[in-house]
């Protein structure tokens, strides 16, 4: 099977960026492990609304959740490495940003980002394949929610 080696191109085009412990922004997509990433976007609770207001089944968007997880291969490279960025930030929080690029290139301006202030719950260290990753955790904090946004 021909082929690029490394990234497919929807992973190319995606980068993923948390604040080291001093506030500084670290893109960490080289240490991404492929297809780890889950969440972004908002998600509701369902509150039933049934005998409330309406006599058939009815639904209301409740309180919104935002958890954002993925797994990081161990890189302790000085500054940039995912574990250097996230072990010394476990427990901290920062501003975590998502960006899609198009057709498998970087992100550009008007690419779709999701972003917003996340605190990191988890940094624990497991297995992936027999190397060892990071499984981080991060959920938003503050009182402005994380929402979509374009690249600038």
């Amino acid at each position: 099977m021909a082929g690029t080696p490394g990234k497919n191109k929807v992973e190319r085009g995606f980068r993923f960026w948390f604040d080291d412990s001093e506030g500084t922004a670290r893109d960490l997509s080289g240490d991404l492990v492929p297809g780890s990433v889950q969440g972004g976007g908002l998600v509701y609770d369902e509150v039933d609304m049934t005998g409330v207001s309406e006599s058939v089944r009815n639904y209301l968007a409740g309180h919104a959740e935002s958890e954002v997880s993925a797994q990081f291969f161990m890189n302790d490279t000085a500054v940039t490495g995912a574990f250097t960025v996230l072990a010394n930030n476990n427990g901290g929080d920062g501003t975590l940003t998502m960006q899609w690029g198009s057709n498998g290139a970087a992100p550009d301006t008007g690419d779709p980002e999701w972003g917003g202030e996340y605190v990191l719950l988890n940094a624990s260290i497991g297995l992936n394949g027999n190397k060892p990753v990071i499984n981080a955790t991060f959920k938003p904090t503050g009182s402005t929610a994380p929402s979509w946004a374009t690249v600038t």
